[in-house]
This record gives structure tokens, C-alpha cells and sequence, in this order.
């Protein structure tokens, strides 16, 4: 038998929260490298101002959007991922 650790349902608002975003409107989500040099995930907003957050962590949340049923920001998300890991190699 083995045991599972049961996950807390989570909806699409507790996702962001959890990951310091706001449930806010995105109008871009795209690599950026900051002033250290590393490329990290941007979140900006129609009203705001822009977050960023690490590559490991945008990668595991966009794996969650995707259990959330969130395909279209995950997909957004993942390709940001990809774009900058890419770009970190160059």
C-alpha cells in the first residue's frame, strides 16, 4: 500500500497568492533578465506594476495551472520557462 500526501484543493486565485502574483489581468508574461544577470519570469499587468519570479519556480507553477485546468497561462508560463533557459546558455 503506499500512502500519498493529499494535496489541499486549490483554485487559480490561491495559485498566485501562494506565488506572490496578484489575481490581476496579465497582459504579458515573458523572460527578463535582471540587473545580477539572471533571467528570471515577468508578470506584468494592464494596472500595476510588473513581478518577476525565479525559472524553477514559474516552471512548477505552470505544471500547476495545468492541473488547475489553467492550459493557457500555463502554456504562456512554460514558454517563458523555455525562452529563459534558453537564453541563459547564450
Amino acid at each position: 500500500m503506499t500512502s500519498e500526501v493529499a494535496r489541499p484543493v486549490m483554485n487559480l486565485s490561491a495559485l498566485l497568492f501562494q506565488n506572490g502574483l496578484p489575481d490581476l489581468p496579465q497582459a504579458l508574461v515573458e523572460p527578463h533578465r535582471n540587473r545580477a544577470g539572471v533571467w528570471r519570469i515577468k508578470f506584468s499587468y494592464e494596472a500595476g506594476e510588473p513581478l518577476s519570479m525565479d525559472v524553477a519556480q514559474a516552471s512548477t507553477m505552470a505544471a500547476l495551472l495545468r492541473e488547475l485546468g489553467e492550459i493557457e497561462m500555463a502554456d504562456e508560463v512554460a514558454s517563458a520557462v523555455t525562452s529563459a533557459k534558453r537564453y541563459a546558455t547564450m
